[in-house]
């Protein structure tokens, strides 16, 4: 990248005995409590960033962390699940060399780029789609949509904020308070993850907490945002 510093982080959590997201790219670092950093170190994460206790408690003060406690102007965040990087059009085509492993240098410039772009617009958020299928490419771009499991953050001009004891606060509010202040988010449609989705061991699957949500959601957003019950899926309903 040229005109800003950048660098590529992976917050995991209590999935030390998985390491995934780490060979996708040149270079990554991994944000982990700092009371696992050692089982990660072992596991064979050598660049690590850890959290001092009591600091984090859930994937929201996690993220926020990592944007306040890092120094790049530009920082790339991903999840810790994500199998293959994959260039979706017309078709979905893994980017992988011939042996079947991952293209670290096509990836790692891609998400370089995408980064390159989001400093370039003066925007805040970038992130990519959380479905692969070929049905929903319709453009290179778009300026709003659900998050996936790879997010890119310009610390300068991010507005969203996270507060503590809130029931929204999530990826998607996020995305709604960016669209409110900034307008537009940068949602790449030709490049998606595919990610393992397995829950670890901090997981949670609670259907009244995720019910409690969707309606604080609702309260906050109005018709910015929908969520429908059948086909359990969320969308941002907003327009330009």
């Amino acid at each position: 990248m040229s005109a800003s510093t950048f660098n590529i982080y992976c917050m995991s959590y209590k999935r030390s005995n998985a390491i995934m997201t780490k060979h996708l790219f040149e270079y990554c670092t991994y944000v982990v409590r700092e009371e696992e950093a050692e089982l990660y170190r072992a596991a064979g994460v050598d660049d690590i960033l850890a959290i001092p206790k009591g600091e984090v408690w859930n994937f929201m003060s996690t993220l926020y962390w990592i944007i306040n406690n890092t120094p790049e102007d530009v920082i790339f965040i991903a999840d810790d699940d994500i199998e293959k990087f994959v260039y979706r059009m017309d078709d979905t085509t893994y980017l992988e060399l011939p042996d079947g492993s991952p293209d670290v240098e096509k990836i790692t410039s891609e998400v370089e780029r995408i980064a390159q772009l989001l400093f370039d617009l003066d925007l805040g958020l970038a992130f990519d789609q959380p479905t692969l299928a070929p049905y929903a490419y319709d453009r290179e771009f778009q300026f709003k949509g659900m998050p996936g499991h790879i997010r890119w953050v310009n610390k300068k001009k991010l507005r969203a904020t996270y507060t503590r004891g809130e029931l929204t606060p999530s990826d998607v509010d996020m995305a709604l308070q960016e669209l409110m202040y900034n307008r537009i988010i940068l949602q790449p449609k030709y490049l998606c993850v595919k990610a393992f989705m397995d829950k670890n061991d901090g997981a949670k699957n609670d259907r009244r907490a995720f019910l409690e949500f969707t309606e604080a959601m609702r309260n906050k957003w109005g018709k910015y945002y929908a969520y429908n019950k059948k086909r359990n899926i969320g969308a941002i309903r907003v327009k330009r």
